[in-house]
């Protein structure tokens, strides 16, 4: 019998993490899930297959099962890997050093066992500090769940709002009949499956937090070949940001052109409103004069013509992120959630 969820765990060199979240999972019962860590050829593989080996004898009862992949496919190559791999019904995709936040497999069945024919579920989720634990931040998106139907505007919504991985859930067959390596380095296939399926199937948005993304931990993406000519391990460069930015918009491009051209727009629009993060990192850890170029270089790739964007900029360059990062807290304390401007908002449930 095929079992319901197959929790998809791309691992890169990050034995200790992972040995966290495998734990942070351990809290769920025994049932119709399984455990699925896919070692994508790291320099220490070893350590982490020992990791996985070692829960999966202290934990006989969960189904855990280990794969290395044939080569060093880079992130989005194993998360396909991931997917032609699971056995269950639905993919719930964690990062190798994130953490699971106990109920989560009871919180997505109850939202399948209603809407047994949703595509995508999409997820609030919290920010810790990795050396503290203190939460820093909790990321919801809406107020309350939500059902979306199928169409242009829940691609949008959805679409940006699924670059955190971790507790995304994805239909499985539906991300296999849409497998592809045209975006092997983006960093962003999950968009790419995202995009697709709610082009035709519902998404459902869980307003409780099923993720814990821990922040104080260098990156490994741009270790494999189809990552290395756009980023470079434990690096967070102008430039970076902006060959991750080109990849949403290549993402955004192919949804227009193969399934409607009002998505493209709408996916663009949805950027532009939301583009303060993308500004602020960059205010945050460069020069002045770094900040400007790359927010020029920002402008010309299209988001320029947007008055968010352009307001964003300015309140950056004249007030500082400072100001503006309290200011960004202020409203969505003030909301409950993060302010949604325009795009989809869903039939809300509760």
């Amino acid at each position: 019998m095929m079992k319901l969820f197959s929790i998809c765990i791309p691992a890169f060199n990050r034995p200790r993490e992972l040995s966290d979240l495998l734990k942070s999972i351990a809290s769920e019962p025994p049932g119709d899930w399984e455990i699925v860590v896919s070692e994508d050829c790291s320099p220490r593989g070893a350590e982490i297959a020992d990791v996985v080996r070692q829960f999966a004898q202290e934990h006989e009862l969960l189904n855990v099962r280990f794969f290395t992949t044939p080569a060093n496919l880079g992130y989005d190559g194993n998360l396909r890997f991931l997917v032609d791999h699971a056995e269950g019904r639905y993919c719930v995709f964690m990062g190798d050093d994130d953490l699971w936040c106990s109920g989560a497999l009871r919180e997505l069945s109850n939202v399948i066992d209603v809407n047994t024919d949703v595509g995508v579920i999409l997820r609030a989720w919290q920010t810790i500090s990795i050396d503290t634990g203190e939460v820093l931040d909790v990321h919801r998106y809406f107020s309350g769940d939500r059902l979306f139907k199928p169409g242009p505007k829940t691609v949008a919504a959805f679409f940006r709002r699924s670059v955190f991985i971790s507790g995304l859930t994805i239909r499985t067959d539906a991300a296999r009949a849409i497998g592809t390596s045209e975006f092997d380095g983006t960093l962003l296939y999950q968009l790419h499956l995202a995009g697709n399926i709610l082009m035709t199937m519902p998404g459902y948005y869980v307003s409780r937090s099923i993720a814990i993304r821990r922040v104080g931990r260098e990156h490994h993406f741009g270790s494999s070949a189809a990552e290395c000519n756009r980023f470079a391990p434990h690096r967070l460069t102008p430039e970076h940001s902006l060959n991750f930015v080109r990849g949403l918009f290549l993402i955004a491009r192919s949804l227009e052109t193969r399934r409607d051209p009002l998505v493209g727009r709408l996916i663009r629009s949805d950027i532009a409103h939301y583009s303060y993060p993308l500004l602020a990192i960059q205010a945050r850890i460069s020069t002045r004069s770094s900040y400007q170029r790359y927010a020029a270089a920002l402008s010309e790739l299209g988001l320029g013509r947007y008055l968010s964007f352009r307001i964003y900029r300015a309140a950056l360059s004249v007030a500082g992120f400072r100001f503006c990062d309290r200011m960004i807290g202020v409203l969505k304390r003030l909301f409950g959630s993060t302010p949604v401007m325009g795009g989809a908002r869903g039939i809300r449930i509760s």
